[in-house]
C-alpha cells in the first residue's frame, strides 16, 4: 500500500477538501450570525424531531453520511450546552 503525491492531489481529492472546508466555514458563519438558531435547534422538541428526521433521511440515501451527520450533530449538541462554568479559568 503506497502513497503518492499524485494520488493525494487527486481532483476528486481536491473537490473533497475544498467542499469540506466551505461546509466548515458556512457553518461558523451561520452560528456565529445567528446563534440563536443552533439554541432553538437543540434546546425545542420540535428542533430534536426536526434534526433526527435529518438524520434518518441522509441514512436512507448513505449510511456513512447519516453517522457522519449524527456525529456532527452530537458535537453542535454538546458545544450548545456548554456554558461558562465549564471553564472556570475563563474570565469573560
Amino acid at each position: 500500500m503506497s502513497f503518492s503525491l499524485k494520488e493525494t492531489f487527486s481532483t476528486k481529492n481536491i473537490n473533497l477538501f475544498v467542499g469540506l472546508f466551505s461546509l466548515l466555514i458556512a457553518l461558523w458563519l451561520v452560528m456565529f450570525a445567528v446563534p440563536d438558531l443552533f439554541v432553538s435547534l437543540f434546546d425545542t422538541s420540535l428542533g430534536n424531531i426536526f434534526l433526527i428526521g435529518f438524520i434518518i433521511l441522509a441514512a436512507m440515501h448513505s449510511i456513512p453520511m447519516g453517522f457522519g451527520l449524527a456525529i456532527v450533530f452530537v458535537i453542535l449538541f454538546r458545544f450548545s450546552h456548554m456554558s461558562h462554568s465549564t471553564f472556570p479559568n475563563l474570565h469573560l
